[in-house]
């Protein structure tokens, strides 16, 4: 049994892996501002990440801190990319300060975002960094700043880069995630809109898999890839959530956005020497899902 400090933790990852280390018998506290919940948020100090001196006593009897919470929306970061940078990056400044001051080792949840469009066909932890959005650029900066704790300061971190995560609770809002928000669209019979072309290719996995990448680097340092080594394109996710739902929807295609990454493919061969595994196809994640949401929402 350990004591555990989640930042995030009412987020959509941030909840579910609370829920896991609380399940396996360890104390957990989340800190969170609560700006966006997910649908089933984790009990949560209402503490934000930018401000220092209101998290530094949660840091006294902690022996892990997971820092999740961030400002996720690419969409946001282009319109407030000041909020995103305090958040994203001095708030990951905050976390690592009180983290050297009271011997917490950390996990920094990082992203795959912070690649920009893949440049091979799979990417591992050394694939040169092109963030392609001030969100990206701001968790790229957060990233190696992490990193230049451990050079610096001999800190125990573990940097994880996930690919992109879906599974139950996770927002369908602007803020949420493309598969929650194609099946909100879909079993309202509304169109399920699509930027740009669709051809866009993505790496997804369940947010189990997510949580158990996130218990196997804790106890470990350096950067670790977690993602499914298999891409899908965004055309085929609509096709496969218009199937599962039967729904009538139209699936219409509206202008780029900018900033969008075209391609992420992972390389997880670094964390599946630690004993990981994906365990959940994105079709049959993708079901799981539109089952949970039909059982939990109409």
């Amino acid at each position: 049994m350990a004591n555990y400090l989640v930042t995030g933790g009412a987020g959509f990852i941030g909840s579910h892996l609370c829920r896991k280390l609380e399940s396996l018998g360890n104390k957990v506290v989340s800190l969170d501002n609560m700006m966006h919940p997910c649908e089933n948020p984790f009990d949560s100090k209402l503490v934000d990440v930018r401000y220092p001196q209101d998290m530094s006593k949660y840091f006294k009897e902690c022996d892990v801190c997971l820092h999740l919470a961030a400002q996720i929306s690419v969409d946001k970061s282009i319109h407030s990319p000041q909020e995103t940078i305090d958040i994203n990056m001095n708030g990951t400044l905050n976390i690592l300060e009180l983290c050297r001051k009271n011997g917490v080792k950390l996990v920094f949840a990082s992203t795959s975002e912070v690649y920009g469009t893949s440049q091979k066909t799979k990417m591992d932890e050394d694939h040169p960094l092109d963030a392609q959005s001030p969100y990206g650029a701001s968790k790229a900066a957060a990233d190696r700043l992490c990193k230049s704790y451990i050079d610096t300061y001999g800190m125990k971190i573990a940097i994880l880069r996930n690919f992109n995560t879906f599974g139950p609770y996770q927002n369908d809002d602007s803020y949420g995630g493309v598969i929650a928000i194609f099946t909100k669209a879909a079993l309202a019979g509304k169109p399920m809109n699509i930027f740009g072309s669709g051809e866009q290719e993505r790496d997804y996995m369940w947010v189990d898999d997510a949580v158990n990448a996130y218990l196997k680097v804790i106890d470990h340092k350096g950067v670790f890839n977690a993602g499914s080594g298999t891409t899908i394109k965004v055309n085929r996710i609509a096709h496969l959530i218009k199937e599962y739902s039967k729904s009538k929807s139209k699936i219409v295609h509206i202008k780029s956005r900018p900033g969008e990454v075209q391609r992420l493919c992972c390389d997880a061969g670094k964390i599946k020497k630690l004993g990981w595994r994906p365990k959940t196809s994105i079709e049959e994640g993708i079901r799981k899902y539109v089952d949970f949401y039909k059982n939990s929402f109409l």
